[in-house]
């Protein structure tokens, strides 16, 4: 609920909208009454318990906690009384009457780096004026609102608080009072989504009845939801087989055109991208309080700047010094979980695990104790050979594994909210206040609380370093760091400055030397976090179930890779050694192409326009499919073939060098789009390639790879199951079952597969 109220993304700030506390709150009282009955039960009910009276406490502080994150925040009557219900109850909470305290065990560990002074309080318990408070828009990234000295004035004083509802019998009942109670400040931002809501539902009322508009595209008759969601690759592949490159839809109310054409697709991501297509309004697609405003969902103005000042960080150069990160985390995955014998695993699983970690290290620079301490130690010895330089001493690194740990659980939380929410088809929105949905506010909160957190830290620890943070950038630009352009694992990049993209995107400088807010840093986090984790450990997976159900293309990217790296005791594979994997990369491209993990794109008609010769009416949402297009038999031969050398022959004949040119434009052949088009093609697109190159090189020069046994009839050479696709927001797998075993080491001798289905 907190988390998808209109502009009640949290937090910008540790109190959403900035808003002062509520004189007279209740909340604390019926969610601590919540908290301590749901210790009488089970563990998942005290969980949920707490998590939601830490929503409430955020959306609505009571008199007692001194605004602020975290059991530090509570003052020592709190505190106290907090410690008295524990000594009281052995420990357990169970003591009725000492119920006031217990909000301490439901407020999240993690507090800013800087916690503001508390305001002193009065005798009455309200908190006294002269309590200082930081400046709006100081370099915490935290915005207190304290109560006005009206709070602690006689006249105020003399109007007691109203009394507390009394307890009920009902833990449910007592959690969903504390929910109401806390949601009061923001009953008029609801009520105008409310209004926005039932408006769009009777708009879509009335379609439903209402003949489509002229020169629409045809399409099936009636609403197509159920149809869609019941089977959304045949039903793409049907609708298209049957009316065509343009198909009109009515999808739960709403009037969508469903574009698989190439020259229809051109015009809408590349031709009239931003003019007349965009991705504001764009249905079935909706934001999220987790990626906030990031380069997913913005338009126009917004997006464009967020762009500019992203888009050094994903250079080649930047996006190949983050290869150390990959490839050492896929090394901890293979003595790890792998370990030397192999097995059957769920890969999609490690998978997920490790595209996880990578992100964490490129995005805040997270890496094992061990691989820090050798940087750390390469530093120093490079440091004695050459002039010293300004160094960054992080003081956050003793705190990294906390906070890894906390970002990892939440994040896990999330992407489980996002597939339930994907599989009803985003009937239930954000903003209501359901259990998953509750539970999903807590996540976020704990995400950004971290990660705002972190970017006040890492803000004072490259002042403290290099006199102001535009130094900083100065510093990493003279260096060749292009204002912080990329880099792996936290270790030192160009003049001392950390390389990671949390450094780097607050580094990055507009024409105007302005750079992003801490807002707009959180958003660009956490949308890379959320896009940059899910789309690589889909590759993966589907590129080693193919790579498994096609032995012959397995045994020449083997092959290869053995010929360029040698054998695994000669070292793993680098950016510089996969760049000379031809093959392999085609494996790579020729997955993409089947199983697109963006399977539909969506945008949104800002005007009436002309689509071929048809009339979009403004507000038409246009889905268009990857998925239906890399499959078009009129464009590829074979389509439905895993045949990886078509890539080098489409290179050797139009004249491409290299997967970002054969990505750009929509494909050497108008029709392949793994990654989106036009101006807001995906930005991670040369980190998400060599991520997989990497990966699948170190797993191919140790692991041989086979699908398990199955029933014929599966559909691959070599007669295992291969993994069924589960279509919801992403083309993912259900699970990736392989039988991983020791590759026999052998003199490499380049090969070359023939054709196969």
């Amino acid at each position: 609920m907190v988390a998808a109220l209109p502009a009640a993304r949290l937090p910008r700030g540790v109190q959403p909208f900035g808003a002062a506390a509520l004189p007279g709150a209740t909340v604390p009282a019926t969610a601590n009454r919540a908290v301590s009955r749901s210790s009488l039960g089970d563990g998942r009910m005290h969980a949920r318990a707490t998590a939601v009276a830490s929503t409430a406490a955020a959306l609505c502080p009571a008199r007692d906690l001194a605004p602020g994150p975290g059991p530090s925040s509570l003052t020592p009557s709190a505190q106290a009384g907090a410690a008295a219900v524990v000594r009281g109850s052995g420990g357990n909470y169970r003591h009725r009457g000492g119920r006031r305290g217990v909000l301490a065990a439901a407020a999240p560990s993690q507090g800013p780096a800087t916690a503001p002074a508390r305001p002193a309080a009065s005798s009455n318990g309200n908190t006294a004026a002269s309590g200082p408070s930081p400046a709006p828009g100081s370099s915490s990234g935290y915005r207190y609102n304290y109560p006005s000295s009206a709070t602690s004035s006689p006249s105020a004083s003399s109007s007691s608080p109203p009394p507390p509802p009394p307890a009920t019998s009902d833990l449910r009942l007592d959690l969903w009072l504390s929910l109401l109670q806390a949601s009061a400040a923001q009953l008029s931002a609801a009520a105008t989504q409310l209004t926005a809501a039932a408006e769009g539902a009777a708009t879509r009322l009335q379609r439903l009845s209402s003949p489509p508009p002229p020169a629409f595209p045809a399409g099936p008759p009636g609403d197509q939801t159920l149809p869609l969601l019941t089977d959304p690759l045949r039903f793409l592949t049907e609708s298209t087989a049957r009316y065509g490159p343009v198909v009109g839809l009515l999808l739960g109310g709403e009037r969508v055109a469903l574009v698989t054409g190439r020259a229809e697709a051109r015009a809408v991501l590349v031709e009239q991208a931003g003019e007349v297509y965009v991705k504001e309004g764009t249905a079935f697609f909706p934001g999220s309080s987790l990626a906030g405003n990031g380069l997913l969902v913005s338009d126009g103005p917004v997006w464009q700047r967020q762009r500019r000042l992203s888009n050094p960080a994903f250079r080649r150069a930047a996006v190949e010094a983050y290869g150390g990160a990959m490839v050492a985390a896929t090394g901890d995955m293979m003595r790890g979980v792998w370990g030397a014998a192999g097995g059957t695993r769920d890969v999609y699983a490690d998978f997920n695990e490790l595209t996880l970690q990578v992100t964490l290290e490129a995005l805040f620079g997270f890496g094992s104790a061990e691989r820090k301490q050798q940087q750390a130690q390469q530093q120093q010895r490079e440091q004695g050979q050459e002039a010293a330089a300004p160094s960054f001493a992080p003081s956050s690194s003793a705190a990294s594994g906390e906070e890894a740990a906390q970002i990892v659980a939440a994040v896990e939380k999330a992407f489980t909210f996002f597939t339930q929410r994907a599989a009803t088809g985003f009937v239930i929105p954000e903003w209501l206040p359901t259990w998953d949905n509750l539970e999903f506010a807590a996540a976020v909160q704990q995400l950004d609380r971290v990660v705002y957190g972190m970017i006040n830290r890492r803000r004072q620890e490259l002042a403290a370093t290099f006199g102001s943070v535009a130094a900083a950038a100065d510093a990493a630009a003279a260096a060749g760091g292009g204002g912080g352009g990329g880099g792996g694992g936290g270790g030192g990049g160009s003049a001392g400055v950390p390389s990671d993209l949390l450094t780097s995107l607050l580094l990055a400088r507009d024409e105007d030397g302005s750079g992003m807010s801490d807002q707009a840093l959180r958003d660009e986090l956490m949308t890379l976090l959320v896009a940059g984790q899910e789309t690589s450990a889909i590759l993966l997976g589907w590129a080693t179930a193919l790579l498994a159900a096609h032995p012959e293309a397995q045994a020449a990217a083997a092959a290869e890779v053995a010929a360029v790296c040698g054998r695994p005791e000669a070292g793993p594979p680098t950016p510089a050694s996969v760049r000379h994997m031809p093959y392999l990369e085609s494996v790579v491209l020729e997955s993409l192409r089947l199983y697109s993990p963006a399977y539909m794109v969506g945008r949104c008609a800002r005007r009436d326009a002309a689509l071929g010769p048809y009339v979009l009416p403004a507000g038409t949402t246009v889905l268009v499919s990857p998925y239906v297009m890399h499959r078009d038999p009129e464009v590829w031969e074979e389509p439905e073939a895993f045949r990886p050398e078509r890539w080098q022959e489409l290179q050797r004949r139009e004249g491409y060098a290299g997967y970002m040119g054969l990505m750009s434009n929509l494909g050497p052949n108008g029709a392949y789009l793994p990654f989106g088009g036009g101006p807001r093609n995906c930005i991670g697109t040369g980190f998400a390639m060599m991520e997989a190159l990497l990966v699948l090189a170190a797993l191919l020069q140790r692991y041989s790879l086979a699908l398990p046994p199955a029933a014929s009839g599966s559909g691959s050479s070599s007669g295992g199951a291969f993994p069924k696709p589960k279509p919801l927001l992403t083309l993912r797998p259900e699970a990736v079952v392989l039988r991983i075993s020791p590759r026999p080491q052998q003199p490499a001798r380049p090969a070359q597969p023939t054709a196969h289905a």
